[in-house]
């Protein structure tokens, strides 16, 4: 894990802001980054080296497939809270132990496919469960554990939950841009289309003469003859007044 971001006010880092925003705004833009996340999975995963989502950037960096684990299980164990603090007066929330899940999980070994599906899955579940509360039920309070164990409302939830799902999808994106290797197309070899045959590099077409040489020369006649050559003028074409369609 990097730096861990800020959980009020502005992230530097991916641009969330706690304090701007309506709710229904927030939930929506939660729900598009999560299916964006799945994509950059989905297409990581199927492209010319599958095992780039495992590979960690540095060694106390989570690899792509560990950040999508940790945002599929954020958006479970959020939907979860909200239900909690709907259900009883002051709840207090369970730790997540979210560095401890990527090992007992083995986030590394599971399936990038079923992880991305999970992922969207889990969003628009979350965002079923938030786009209906109501303002007083948004005010109540409960016992968080992170970063610091302190009383927080379901209002600072679902923005948190926000959060979570635009920072990490920061995350994933750096990371497999980083890391995916680049596609080069194979280069084809020049062809020279000429007349009645193809002409590639090295080659001669059929037909042609040598480097060099004229066709008249090829033929045994001398420049000098084809050029003494002159067609006769007739008288009448002479006097004849030029074609008026002509320039002169």
């Amino acid at each position: 894990m990097t730096k861990q971001p800020p959980v009020d006010g502005y992230c530097e880092q991916c641009g969330f802001n706690y304090n701007t925003g309506d709710l229904q705004g927030t939930v929506t833009l939660l729900v598009r980054q999560a299916a964006d996340c799945s994509m950059a999975l989905i297409k990581a995963a199927a492209g010319p080296d599958s095992n780039v989502v495992r590979l960690r950037p540095e060694p106390e960096v989570w690899s792509a497939i560990e950040y999508a684990c940790h945002v599929r299980d954020v958006l479970e164990v959020q939907r979860f809270r909200i239900a909690q603090c709907l259900a009883e007066d002051r709840p207090v929330y369970a730790p997540m132990d979210r560095t401890g899940r990527v090992k007992q999980e083995k986030y590394e070994n599971q399936d990038p496919m079923e992880v991305a599906a999970a992922l969207v899955r889990f969003a628009k579940d979350f965002g079923a469960a938030a786009r209906v509360l109501t303002p007083p039920e948004l005010a109540k309070l409960g016992l968080y554990n992170y970063p610091v164990r302190m009383p927080r409302s379901l209002s600072w939830v679902v923005r948190h939950t926000a959060h979570e799902i635009q920072h990490h999808r920061h995350d994933i994106i750096g990371i497999l841009a980083k890391l995916e290797p680049p596609i080069v197309p194979k280069p084809k070899p020049v062809e020279v289309e000429t007349e009645g045959e193809t002409e590639t590099d090295g080659e001669t077409a059929e037909g042609e003469t040598a480097e060099g040489e004229t066709e008249t020369e090829a033929e045994g006649e001398s420049p000098e003859a084809a050029e003494s050559v002159q067609p006769a003028e007739s008288p009448e074409s002479a006097d004849a007044d030029p074609d008026p369609a002509r320039p002169i």
